[in-house]
This record gives structure tokens, C-alpha cells and sequence, in this order.
């Protein structure tokens, strides 16, 4: 007699049949079966009973000492155990990928991070995980990452969003700064007085709640020269062709050899580094040894 199954053809499969029929194809026995799958044996007889007649094929012949398949269950077995192979090697696979130090990562962060510090820092990780795969944005908001766009977000903020979690990497400091050439034409050393009538270089109302605006504002005064920018590359670039004086991160200064940081009395209100995720995005081993790994090399380069 021939017996032929086509798998997932003509038959409206139960695959949780499948499962109780492997295992008592496996284990002989109702109660050998039962404790594999963990329920009764009544359950796993009722399930076989179930698959036969959905089959219309008895595939089991009871004996004193246990179940054993019929020529058709033997047949049957020998297919389901091809595609329960196949499934248990995909999952391992798939499982596997979550696991292995290789992939894309996702970044998001500002500007100024993106072009000074952290093209080091990636090069360093790639150099050690080759099989690692960057890819950078710059943005100055976390939308992107709201969006869940970008497995990792190095931001400034005194206080990330609900939905974000991560790490602090430390306090941002800031500094007025101007080029060289402006400083000593303008015979500058400190912070200059409202009333010197000297240009300046400023953050659009987009950065207003932050806390070093409001103080960089206040000691401006109204009758300034004002170049208006909407970021820190721009207010840097301007102030190395000496259009004034600005207030800049202060790591920027370390790669900016024709600016000059001015003193100041007191200090300027300081913003948060923060390493963030959003809360409902798994951390795989490679994003998990990034984030490490980046926090370790901003607090080594920022901190």
C-alpha cells in the first residue's frame, strides 16, 4: 500500500495535532508523551483520536506495550519530522541573530556629537567588531527614536521622555567663544560689557527652554549685532569667519583650533548627556555592547 501526505496541501492541518502526534510517535507511550508535553495523558489519547479522524487514517496500533505507527503514521512521521528539523533550525537562527556581535546599528544624535566626537569613538568599536554596521543621524530632537527609527540616542536634556530609557552620561558645560581674530581685534579676554558694540552669534527660539539660552540672552543686550543660527556647526562656522561671539559645547573647542574660549564671571547653566533607547525596543547583545561601549568613550571624551 502507498501512502502519500502532502504537507499543507488539501488538508486543513492542526498543527498542535502535529505536536501531540511527534510525541507520542517519539515516546511510545501515552504516559511518556503526556510528561513531554506536560498534560494528561487523557489529553494527549484525545488529541490523537482527534488527528486519526480529521485524517481519516488510523495511524497508531495499540499494544500491551505501547503505540506504535501504522504504515501511514510511519509515513506521516517521516514528513512531520523533516519540517520539525527545518522549524527548530530556522529558530535557532533567527535566535541566534539577536546574539551575534554583528548588524546594523542605528544612531541618532545632534549635530556637534556626530561630527566631533563621535566619528572616533565608532571607529574605535568597528575596529574591534568588524562585522558591526553603523548607520548615523543627526537630529536635534528625538522624534526619530519616538519613531523607533534608531536603536540608540545620544541626546542632551535635563530630563528624557517617558517613553525613553537610558543612561546618563554626565553634565555638557558650554563656553563663549569667538575666533582668534575677533578676540584680539576687540582687545577680548572675558566676557564682553552690553555696552562694547560687538556682534554675536545666537540660537534660534528653538533651543529657548534650555537652560544656557536664557543666561546667554541676558548678557547679550537688545541692541547687539545678532547673527541668527539654528544650530551649533552654524554658530561655530560663523564665529571662525569672525562674525562674533558665541556660546558653543565646550568639547567643541578641542577640535576648533581657531577659536578662543573667553572668561567669564560665575558659570553657565550645564545640560545633561543621556545615552537613551525607547522603552519598548529589545536590546540585542550588539546594541547592549554599543551602548556600553559609547558610554565608556563619551564619558572618557566629555566628562
Amino acid at each position: 500500500m502507498h501512502v502519500h501526505f502532502k504537507m499543507g496541501i488539501g488538508v486543513n492541518w492542526n498543527w498542535d495535532h502535529i505536536r501531540f502526534f511527534l510525541a507520542l510517535s517519539e515516546n511510545g507511550t501515552l504516559t511518556d508523551a503526556a510528561k513531554a508535553l506536560q498534560v494528561s495523558h487523557s489529553t494527549v489519547l484525545r488529541r490523537i483520536k482527534s488527528f486519526e479522524k480529521q485524517l481519516d487514517t488510523k495511524l497508531f496500533e495499540q499494544r500491551p506495550e505501547g503505540y506504535f505507527l501504522t504504515l501511514a503514521g510511519q509515513k506521516l512521521f517521516e514528513e512531520c519530522s523533516k519540517v520539525k528539523q527545518r522549524i527548530q533550525a530556522i529558530s535557532q537562527q533567527i535566535s541566534g541573530l539577536d546574539h551575534e556581535l554583528a548588524g546594523e546599528i542605528v544612531i541618532t544624535t545632534t549635530d556637534t556629537l556626530a561630527q566631533y566626537i563621535l566619528p572616533k569613538a565608532l571607529h574605535e568599536i568597528q575596529t574591534d567588531y568588524p562585522s558591526l554596521q553603523f548607520t548615523l543621524q543627526m537630529a536635534n530632537q528625538v522624534s526619530d527614536l519616538n519613531n523607533r527609527e534608531a536603536d540608540i540616542a545620544i541626546r542632551p536634556c535635563l530630563k528624557p521622555p517617558d517613553d525613553l530609557i537610558g543612561r546618563k552620561v554626565g553634565n555638557l558645560k558650554f563656553s563663549v567663544v569667538a575666533s582668534k581674530n575677533y578676540a584680539r581685534e576687540h582687545r577680548l579676554v572675558g566676557y564682553p560689557t552690553k555696552d562694547q558694540q560687538l556682534r554675536f552669534i545666537r540660537l534660534d527660539k528653538s533651543y529657548s527652554e534650555l537652560p544656557f539660552y536664557g543666561w546667554f540672552m541676558d548678557r547679550i543686550g537688545e541692541s547687539s549685532s545678532q547673527t541668527v543660527v539654528n544650530n551649533f556647526i552654524n554658530a561655530a562656522a560663523l564665529a571662525r569667519a569672525d562674525m562674533g561671539i558665541t556660546l558653543l559645547p565646550s568639547y567643541i573647542l578641542e577640535h576648533e583650533q581657531d577659536l578662543v574660549a573667553l572668561t567669564i564671571e560665575g558659570t553657565i547653566p550645564h545640560n545633561d548627556l543621556w545615552l537613551l533607547s525607547h522603552i519598548n525596543l529589545r536590546n540585542t547583545d550588539r546594541v547592549k555592547l554599543v551602548k556600553d561601549l559609547l558610554y565608556k568613550a563619551l564619558r572618557k571624551k566629555l566628562i
